[in-house]
Protein backbone atom coordinates (compact mmCIF):
# COMPACT_ATOMS: atom_id res chain seq x y z
CA UNK A 1 0.00 0.00 0.00
CA UNK A 2 2.97 2.62 -0.31
CA UNK A 3 1.73 4.82 -2.92
CA UNK A 4 -1.88 3.61 -2.63
CA UNK A 5 -4.83 5.46 -1.05
CA UNK A 6 -6.11 3.44 1.53
CA UNK A 7 -9.97 3.47 1.64
CA UNK A 8 -11.31 1.67 5.01
CA UNK A 9 -14.93 0.51 5.00
CA UNK A 10 -17.44 -2.61 5.26
CA UNK A 11 -20.23 -3.47 3.88
CA UNK A 12 -22.69 -1.64 5.87
CA UNK A 13 -21.77 1.61 5.96
CA UNK A 14 -23.83 3.35 3.29
CA UNK A 15 -21.17 6.01 3.13
CA UNK A 16 -18.60 3.95 1.43
CA UNK A 17 -19.74 3.61 -1.62
CA UNK A 18 -19.48 6.96 -3.07
CA UNK A 19 -16.03 7.80 -1.52
CA UNK A 20 -15.14 4.67 -3.63
CA UNK A 21 -16.65 5.90 -6.70
CA UNK A 22 -14.63 8.73 -6.32
CA UNK A 23 -11.55 6.84 -5.83
CA UNK A 24 -12.32 4.76 -8.38
CA UNK A 25 -12.85 7.38 -11.15
CA UNK A 26 -10.13 10.24 -10.15
CA UNK A 27 -7.00 7.97 -11.40
CA UNK A 28 -5.56 7.80 -8.00
CA UNK A 29 -4.45 4.62 -6.73
CA UNK A 30 -6.16 2.69 -3.86
CA UNK A 31 -6.92 -0.39 -2.24
CA UNK A 32 -10.27 -0.75 -0.39
CA UNK A 33 -10.08 -2.44 2.60
CA UNK A 34 -12.82 -4.04 4.53
CA UNK A 35 -12.36 -3.64 8.40
CA UNK A 36 -15.13 -6.40 8.88
CA UNK A 37 -12.36 -8.85 7.73
CA UNK A 38 -9.06 -7.75 8.56
CA UNK A 39 -7.99 -7.20 12.08
CA UNK A 40 -5.22 -4.97 11.66
CA UNK A 41 -7.25 -3.15 9.58
CA UNK A 42 -10.35 -2.45 12.56
CA UNK A 43 -7.32 -1.85 15.10
CA UNK A 44 -5.84 0.60 12.35
CA UNK A 45 -9.15 2.19 11.94
CA UNK A 46 -9.51 2.46 15.88
CA UNK A 47 -6.28 4.14 16.63
CA UNK A 48 -6.76 7.01 13.78
CA UNK A 49 -10.22 7.48 15.22
CA UNK A 50 -9.46 7.58 19.00
CA UNK A 51 -11.13 3.69 19.63
CA UNK A 52 -14.32 4.58 17.11
CA UNK A 53 -14.35 1.91 14.03
CA UNK A 54 -15.73 5.10 11.93
CA UNK A 55 -15.51 4.56 8.30
CA UNK A 56 -15.24 5.34 5.70
CA UNK A 57 -11.47 6.38 7.02
CA UNK A 58 -9.16 7.06 4.56
CA UNK A 59 -5.69 7.57 4.81
CA UNK A 60 -3.10 9.17 1.97
CA UNK A 61 0.26 7.83 1.38
CA UNK A 62 1.82 11.19 2.80
CA UNK A 63 -0.10 9.58 6.11
CA UNK A 64 -2.70 12.20 6.65
CA UNK A 65 -6.74 11.04 7.06
CA UNK A 66 -9.93 11.56 6.32
CA UNK A 67 -12.89 9.97 8.41
CA UNK A 68 -16.36 10.20 7.18
CA UNK A 69 -15.67 13.03 4.38
CA UNK A 70 -18.02 14.72 2.60
CA UNK A 71 -17.43 14.38 -0.87
CA UNK A 72 -16.64 17.96 -1.15
CA UNK A 73 -13.81 17.38 1.02
CA UNK A 74 -12.22 13.95 -0.45
CA UNK A 75 -12.97 15.56 -4.01
CA UNK A 76 -10.81 18.60 -2.78
CA UNK A 77 -7.74 16.28 -1.24
CA UNK A 78 -7.54 14.36 -4.21
CA UNK A 79 -7.10 17.48 -6.14
CA UNK A 80 -4.03 18.64 -4.26
CA UNK A 81 -2.72 14.82 -5.19
CA UNK A 82 -3.35 15.85 -8.85
CA UNK A 83 -6.90 13.23 -9.27
CA UNK A 84 -9.90 14.36 -10.21
CA UNK A 85 -12.82 11.92 -10.61
CA UNK A 86 -14.85 12.80 -13.44
CA UNK A 87 -18.13 14.63 -13.22
CA UNK A 88 -20.37 11.76 -14.04
CA UNK A 89 -18.27 9.95 -10.99
CA UNK A 90 -18.91 12.96 -8.96
CA UNK A 91 -22.45 13.48 -9.65
CA UNK A 92 -22.93 9.78 -9.20
CA UNK A 93 -21.40 9.81 -5.61
CA UNK A 94 -23.83 13.01 -4.53
CA UNK A 95 -26.91 11.02 -5.48
CA UNK A 96 -25.97 8.27 -3.75
CA UNK A 97 -25.05 10.02 -0.79
CA UNK A 98 -28.39 11.70 -0.90
CA UNK A 99 -30.35 8.61 -1.25
CA UNK A 100 -28.36 7.11 1.83
CA UNK A 101 -29.48 9.85 3.37
CA UNK A 102 -33.05 9.08 2.36
CA UNK A 103 -32.48 5.14 3.57
CA UNK A 104 -31.76 6.46 6.53
CA UNK A 105 -34.65 8.61 7.29
CA UNK A 106 -37.37 7.03 6.05
CA UNK A 107 -38.04 4.86 9.05
CA UNK A 108 -37.96 7.50 11.31
CA UNK A 109 -40.19 9.46 8.97
CA UNK A 110 -42.39 6.67 8.97
CA UNK A 111 -42.49 6.47 12.72
CA UNK A 112 -43.39 9.69 12.84
CA UNK A 113 -46.33 9.44 10.83
CA UNK A 114 -47.81 6.56 12.76
CA UNK A 115 -47.19 8.67 16.10
CA UNK A 116 -49.17 11.59 14.64
CA UNK A 117 -52.15 9.60 13.35
CA UNK A 118 -52.38 8.28 16.85
CA UNK A 119 -52.67 11.59 18.16
CA UNK A 120 -55.35 12.21 16.10
CA UNK A 121 -53.33 14.54 13.82
CA UNK A 122 -54.40 13.22 10.40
Amino acid sequence: MDNKIALYGHPGCLMVRPAKVLLQNSGAPFEYIDILQDKDARTQVRTINHGNESVPTVVFPDGSTLTEPSNKILIAKLATLGCQPSRSAIVMAYLMARAMLLVQIAPLLVLLYLILEIAGVF
